[in-house]
């Protein structure tokens, strides 16, 4: 059980490689996702260091295997869909070290 409420689902289409062909990303079938979805607006750092604008934040139960390569497709309560591409993940971990949740900004 998650320690805060996932009533949210997004569909992550994971990243499988560039096409040898054209070089274009190739993604796997889009597979839902429990989660909690907070739109605010804040600077983060990218992998490269850079500061960049969120404009969204995906909570996750634990750690799920999710990269900064991956696709999120999100639908809203007014049925509006939008796309993602992760900045940045970030894990929050309890005194043990065990994962509690997972960040990735958007």
């Amino acid at each position: 059980m998650a320690i805060i409420p996932l009533k949210q689902t997004v569909m992550v289409a994971r990243f499988l490689g560039n096409s040898p062909d054209w070089n274009e990303p190739i993604y796997d079938n889009p597979t839902p996702m429990k989660c909690q979805f907070q739109e605010a607006f804040k600077l983060v750092r990218n992998a490269r260091g850079e500061e960049v604008a969120s404009i969204g934040t995906f909570i996750f139960n634990k750690l799920p295997e999710v990269s900064i390569d991956d696709l999120f497709s999100f639908t809203n309560e007014n049925g509006a869909e939008t796309t993602y591409t992760p900045i940045a993940i970030s894990v929050r971990r309890a005194l043990n070290g065990k994962p509690l949740l997972t960040e990735v900004d958007v």
